[in-house]
């Protein structure tokens, strides 16, 4: 666990991001709706929450794959989302995507080495053929633990955790500050998964890696992550250190999500009523979304003044931040 507080080891803050896409006949729907968050050094922060809560579309704002709607992405103080191209492209090498289904993420026609050293000849705008680029290659592909003669080959020849470490190894080519990991095992097989988890945890320390772990499965992130933040419907509604979060969640929906989790009873654990007494209904649309407190439509605290107020994210202990009226 990592213990940063000072802005100093601050690397990525995150300021009211709003994301919004068309959908047709003027609708928009509302995927990412003014999150904050801070990313510390050498952390790694899960970002959770079911699917269509947004938090895949964060990652992706953060590194601008989507253009941001409105809020600021700082990057070591530098706002990404007013840069230009040329000012983009020189700060992104400090941040590497890796994203869910390693097999689809690589160019099926190209070899293994050529995928993993094309990061260094982009970014020394080199056209190939230094052997200083082979090197380093190699020296990647074996700290993610491939065979060298793996380099010969291309990605159809190879197993999803195989072309994983392929994709990890890609990334860390350019020396990286931040990784940003979108459901990087969900693709794969348990026992596969454990392996490239172990491996990101080890990489974290030897390259002194920061990263923002985003998934659904909550064993995961709660075995890789300092800190948790759970999302709904485009809204960060609690942020805790891990520990804290999986042993006294305070917002409702967390409470919901934790005790969805095998062998988790929320009765004897917090005192509350069981799975589906925590929450009810089906996930709103974002095209529509409820007003005030957004899980208000699923939760049974819910009454007038969650329908018409948006509850404040506000600290109720030490790194520990909750957005609900009646958290208390």
């Amino acid at each position: 666990m990592t213990d940063n507080e000072g802005s100093d080891d601050v690397v990525v803050r995150v300021d009211n991001l709003v994301v919004e896409f068309p959908a047709g006949r003027k609708q928009v729907v509302h995927a990412v709706s003014g999150v904050n968050f801070e990313l510390r050094r050498g952390e790694t922060l899960g970002l959770v929450g079911e699917s269509g809560c947004g938090k895949s579309t964060t990652g992706r704002a953060i590194m601008r794959l989507v253009q941001p709607t409105s809020g600021r992405v700082e990057v070591d103080g530098v706002d990404l989302t007013q840069l230009p191209t040329n000012d983009l492209r020189r700060l992104r090498r400090k941040m590497q995507m890796i994203f869910q289904d390693p097999v689809s993420s690589l160019n099926p026609s190209r070899r293994v080495r050529d995928i993993v050293r094309e990061g260094i000849e982009i970014w020394r705008d080199d056209a190939g053929g230094n052997p200083l680029n082979d090197t380093k290659a190699t020296e990647l592909m074996a700290a993610v633990g491939l065979d060298p003669a793996v380099g010969d080959r291309r990605p159809h020849e190879l197993s999803g955790g195989q072309c994983q470490r392929i994709c990890i190894a890609r990334a860390l080519v350019v020396d990286p500050d931040v990784l940003i990991l979108d459901e990087p095992v969900s693709a794969l097989d348990v026992s596969v998964q454990a392996q490239i988890l172990n491996l990101l945890e080890r990489l974290r320390a030897q390259f002194d890696l920061t990263m923002l772990f985003i998934s659904h499965d909550l064993a995961v992130v709660r075995n890789v992550s300092d800190r948790v933040l759970v999302m709904y419907l485009g809204r960060v509604c609690e942020e805790a250190p891990t520990d804290e979060l999986f042993s006294t969640p305070k917002h409702p929906y967390s409470q919901a999500l934790l005790a969805s989790i095998p062998g988790v009873d929320p009765t004897t654990q917090w005192g509350l009523g069981q799975p589906d007494e925590l929450v009810s209904g089906e996930l709103p649309s974002p095209v529509n979304p409820p007003s005030g407190c957004r899980f208000r439509t699923r939760c049974p605290l819910a009454n007038d003044r969650c329908a018409s107020e948006v509850p404040r994210l506000r600290e109720i202990a030490p790194g520990h931040r909750v957005a609900c009226h009646y958290v208390d």
